[in-house]
């Protein structure tokens, strides 16, 4: 009798000394294989093969502890930690791949308490999000940003300092780095989290470095106030365009890119200014350009066997009147850029691609535009537009991995 109930206590405990055992084995092959630290370049350099599969024989390891039976709380979480530590590395070198179970062992760290780690964890988290929210091309990817960008105000709250302002600089360096269609997009949803943010915590320098993002950003569908001083130094009246379909350029004489497209702007033009379109340029008086005597040179020789006719502004001669610029107001940087405004003021097309202008204008300059549509019309209106918006988006694209050539 004794001996039965001596085996039936032997095969009671044997799974849990098995569990005990490998649980005890498998320890010993992470930490042979974790590595002793993070290396900080891993934002701008993949970490090396070897780094990679050690990581990855700790993460084999950590799921091999997760399948054992009678896995204690304790276990977990002696375990987690060194599984988040190597899916950091992982999600650097993969991030399509590790970076969603990085954030969801990221928010098990906090449930669990685990807040060393998941100041670290989290962080990693953010600055990957970073990353593949402003890939473009065939590397895009579906990275809300508005959940980004809460989640990085979180963490700063949580972890209030330097380096979490440093995750946030860390998305808006490279947000300002992409191509300003999708810079702009991006900025008009991320830039307003952040400034509400900075305004809580009386960061009053950083919310209104973002006033010019924030305005540019978020100019389609808004007015667009237009003003200035023109090449001739008469103060530009706004009125001498209202009514009428306008599109911006700024410019200067030394972008390549902002002269390469002024024969197609000259055509444009022609084609449609009976019809109520104008261009106003607007030379931002940047590098050599502060001389306006310089522009005026530029001006004089024609384009295409033409001058220039259009209003050409320029935002040095404002300046010396104590204008405001609305280089400097709405943050353009970058050249050229060109904005499209429709007769009621307000911004149609905010960097419209050239391919996609002549439509446009046609469309906005077309006496349909003043007529009162009934909501099933305005209902198939904007089904359009939202499939012109996706084309435009292939467009880009398109443009972006395939860009034309450019003759300086």
């Amino acid at each position: 009798m004794r001996t039965f109930l001596w085996a039936c206590s032997l095969i009671l405990f044997l799974p849990a000394f098995v569990s005990a055992q490998n649980f005890e084995q498998l320890q010993k092959v992470i930490e042979a294989n974790i590595p002793t630290g993070l290396p900080n370049d891993l934002d701008r350099r993949p970490p090396s093969p070897e780094l990679v599969e050690a990581c990855k024989t700790v993460d084999g390891a950590v799921t091999q502890i997760y399948a054992l039976p009678d896995l204690t709380e304790r276990d977990r979480r002696w375990t987690l930690p060194r599984e988040a530590f190597s899916l950091i590395i992982l999600a650097y070198a993969e991030p399509l791949k590790y970076y969603q179970r990085l954030t969801l062992i990221s928010d098990e760290l906090e449930q669990r308490g685990l807040t060393t780690m998941l100041k670290e964890t989290e962080k990693h988290v953010l600055v990957i999000g970073s990353i593949l929210s402003t890939r473009t091309g065939n590397n895009a990817v579906n990275l809300d940003i508005q959940p980004l960008a809460g989640r990085m105000v979180a963490y700063a709250q949580q972890f209030p300092g330097k380096e979490s302002m440093d995750v946030i600089d860390h998305f808006l360096q490279r947000i300002r780095g992409m191509n300003p269609a999708y810079r702009d997009r991006r900025l008009a949803v991320a830039a307003p989290v952040f400034q509400e943010y900075y305004r809580s915590v009386n960061h009053s320098a950083r919310a209104l470095a973002l006033d010019s993002d924030v305005l540019r950003a978020t100019l389609p569908g808004t007015p667009m106030y237009l003003f200035g001083v023109g090449i001739d130094g008469r103060d530009f009246d706004p009125n001498s365009v209202k009514d009428k379909v306008v599109l911006l350029q700024f410019w200067g004489t030394w972008c390549v890119h902002c002269k390469a497209e002024m024969p197609d702007l000259l055509a444009l033009y022609e084609k449609y200014r009976a019809d109520g379109f104008e261009i106003i340029g607007v030379n931002t008086a940047t590098k050599g350009d502060q001389d306006e005597k310089r522009v005026k040179q530029f001006l004089d020789v024609p384009v295409n066997g033409k001058k220039i006719p259009w209003t050409i502004l320029h935002e040095g001669l404002g300046e010396r009147k104590n204008q405001t610029s609305m280089t400097k107001l709405y943050g353009i940087e970058e050249l050229p850029v060109l904005i499209l405004i429709g007769r009621n003021g307000k911004v149609l097309d905010l960097h419209p691609l050239l391919s996609t202008l002549d439509d446009r204008i046609a469309k906005a300059t077309s006496l349909l535009t003043s007529i009162e549509w009934t909501e099933e019309e305005r209902k198939q209106l904007e089904e359009i537009e939202r499939k012109r918006n996706e084309e435009v988006d292939r467009q880009i694209k398109e443009e972006l991995l395939n860009p034309p050539a450019t003759n300086p």
